[in-house]
């Protein structure tokens, strides 16, 4: 029976050394030419940039072509560029080194994966920058820092996620005062799952509304507020929280940027940790406007 074709949905999951494309085994430094039948195939762009799927074959199914060395080295001897040592580290990869930007170095892949990371942390580096500005300038406005959690109701027998029945909805001003503290039921009054000490949704919008009137609001992210729009929306009841540009940011995104902490192997930056609490919010947004450490609450 063949041995089943292995899928990979982009480069850098193909196992270093495993496979190679043809292409691939040609430019080696002393060329081979593909020995067994295609054993995986992998979708992404080609050095130029076209996208495609391209066939892998096995290295060690491989064999060497018919070149002799005496036509190696008079091909070594016509090369006008030096891509086959790294001009960072002096590696001498089987693969050609790649030019890096428009260095004119050849950087092998470690060489050019490092050279990718530090720009990613010079770019993130700018990014933090704007970020304590903008944190600054935040707690100097007529902020409220709004977090919502809500009481889950688990899920339907089949599988579909039931909507909450309630909101605790705190917020804080920039000195860490109780702007707000309520817990307004979200569904209609006889449903299951409703804790004791819920009120009425259209008391909780006015208390929302009358205590974030004419604020700007920080929220952790965007997407935590679409159960509550939901369901106040179900129930006839007008939006409260301010929104707009410029009315409510994303802290969220802001810490992505603020923290900066790149993955090494992506060269993206690592997903934050929720917070999960106001009070721990604004701490954070105090922590990104004073480099220097936080000012007390």
């Amino acid at each position: 029976m063949d041995q089943e074709v292995q899928h990979y949905s982009y480069w850098g999951e193909v196992p270093t050394g495993t496979y190679m494309t043809k292409s691939q085994l040609q430019r080696l430094t002393l060329p081979r030419q593909p020995g067994g039948p295609v054993r995986a195939r992998v979708e992404g762009r080609d050095g130029a940039g076209r996208r495609g799927v391209f066939d892998l074959y096995l290295v060690t199914e491989s064999e060497p072509t018919s070149a002799t060395t005496a036509q190696l080295a008079a091909a070594a001897a016509r090369r006008t560029t030096a891509d086959r040592v790294c001009g960072e580290c002096g590696a001498r990869p089987d693969q050609p080194c790649t030019p890096w930007g428009d260095t004119g170095r050849a950087l092998c892949r470690t060489c050019a994966h490092i050279e990718r990371l530090r720009t990613a942390q010079r770019q993130a580096a700018d990014s933090r920058a704007h970020v304590q500005r903008q944190a600054a300038e935040l707690l100097d406005q007529d902020l409220a820092v709004l977090h919502v959690t809500y009481t889950d109701r688990g899920t339907t027998p089949s599988g579909r996620r039931r909507p909450p029945s309630a909101a605790h909805i705190t917020a804080l001003a920039p000195t860490g005062k109780t702007l707000l503290d309520t817990r307004p039921r979200l569904v209609p009054p006889r449903s299951k799952g409703i804790p004791d000490d819920v009120v009425n949704p259209d008391r909780a919008a006015e208390e929302i509304r009358t205590a974030l009137d004419g604020k700007t609001v920080v929220v952790w992210s965007g997407s935590l507020l679409t159960d509550l729009s939901t369901a106040l929306r179900d129930l006839k009841i007008p939006w409260p929280v301010p929104s707009g540009y410029g009315r409510r940011h994303d802290l969220y995104q802001m810490t992505l940027a603020w923290r900066g902490d790149i993955d090494p192997k992506t060269g993206n930056p690592r997903v934050p940790v929720a917070p999960d609490r106001a009070d721990r919010m604004l701490y954070l947004l105090h922590e990104m406007a004073h480099p220097d450490g936080p000012a007390s609450l």
